[in-house]
């Protein structure tokens, strides 16, 4: 009996999050699969979203777009675009990437873009705003703006972020997006966006085509914007109790006393899941639940954790972790989503249930 974990998806929640969000603002969906998917698993569900007919994705980085496009060649896919948010470093890896679609991230890019003729129809402008991350200038976008007229470009798509924490701030974005995009001409993009998980729900901006998430899509939320419709695709970390042992068999739980115990508890039930496995220590004191009934987590060692219980637990029993993931951050200190993205994709598989 196989009593490692596992990861476990809801391809349907997935499918019905991006048809609700599309429904929302009455706009396409531009899904973003950084960071492994938000921790869910990019490969995977990049293959779900081109299934459901979704073929243009975001990364962060160049190295998650190349192992997506490696992956799907072995299903002979190849049509497909991936935004990359990133500046580039080597531009032999877009004229070796077709599905690559680069960020245009300063006016060097731009030209360095444009003298080893890679398609502008491939390229992205990214405004910056002032949030301090990459992208144009603002006080840069009228040479911008002169290139791209003397050379009759038009592009894959113009972006910028929603950064703002105040509303008014954020309306006047808003505002300044829109004159920027209508002052270039809207018909040069094939695609325009701007908001982030906040700014879909705060925000409806008439100017993009597409509403460019990640957490929404995937179901993570956080206090103030939460929407019923939303449903999480990660439903648990699932595996089984490996081994169990009565407390007065014990000198010691892992590298711990048995005063670290709550004094009414008899057993110990040991499972394969440590901080090794992305398993972190801040879930230490929380609880997962076993037969239907939570138990606290005494011990997280590297390969393994340790739960406080009692006689009805046996080894071979069911065991899932975070099943209340709305709770999680009261009591680690961590959102869900950070808690996804640290769980090891070399040793927890990630699997749609059935």
């Amino acid at each position: 009996m196989d009593t490692s974990f596992y990861m476990e998806l809801d391809k349907k929640a997935l499918y019905s999050n991006i048809n609700y969000l599309k429904n929302y603002r009455g706009k396409e969906l531009l899904p973003i699969i950084k960071a492994n998917a938000y921790g869910h698993d990019i490969l995977q569900i990049s293959k779900a979203l081109y299934d459901f007919g979704i073929k243009t994705w975001a990364t962060a980085r160049f190295s998650e777009a190349i192992s997506v496009i490696e992956y799907l060649k072995e299903y002979s896919i190849e049509d497909f675009r991936i935004l990359v948010l990133e500046s580039v470093e080597d531009i032999e890896i877009i004229n070796k990437y077709k599905q690559i679609c680069p960020s245009v991230n300063n006016i060097k890019d731009l030209k360095d873009f444009l003298a080893n003729k890679i398609d502008s129809e491939r390229l992205s402008l990214k405004i910056d705003f002032g949030y301090g991350r990459n992208g144009i200038k603002y006080e840069e976008v009228d040479e911008v703006k002169q290139i791209v007229k003397y050379n009759s470009l038009k592009f894959m798509g113009i972006y910028s972020h929603l950064f703002s924490s105040s509303y008014d701030d954020g309306l006047e974005l808003i505002k300044k997006f829109t004159e920027l995009v209508n002052s270039f001409g809207k018909a040069n993009f094939q695609m325009i966006h701007l908001q982030n998980a906040a700014g879909i729900f705060n925000y409806d901006c008439e100017i993009v085509t597409h509403l460019r998430t990640g957490m929404l899509m995937y179901g993570l939320q956080e206090a103030g914007f939460y929407d019923m419709e939303l449903k999480p695709v990660f439903t648990g970390l699932m595996g089984r109790v490996a081994s169990v042992s009565y407390v007065d068999e014990l000198k010691y739980i892992a590298y711990e006393g048995l005063d670290s115990l709550n004094t009414s508890t008899q057993k110990i039930a040991k499972i394969k899941l440590g901080y090794g496995d992305g398993f972190l220590k801040a879930n230490l004191h929380t609880v997962c639940l076993i037969n239907k009934k939570e138990y606290t987590v005494s011990q997280v060692t590297m390969d393994y954790s340790f739960i406080e219980v009692d006689d009805r637990v046996n080894v071979g029993d069911p065991v899932q972790i975070y099943h209340r993931p709305n709770e999680i951050k009261a009591k680690t200190g961590c959102s869900m989503l950070e808690l996804l993205i640290a769980i090891s994709p070399l040793r927890i598989k990630r699997i749609f249930k059935r």
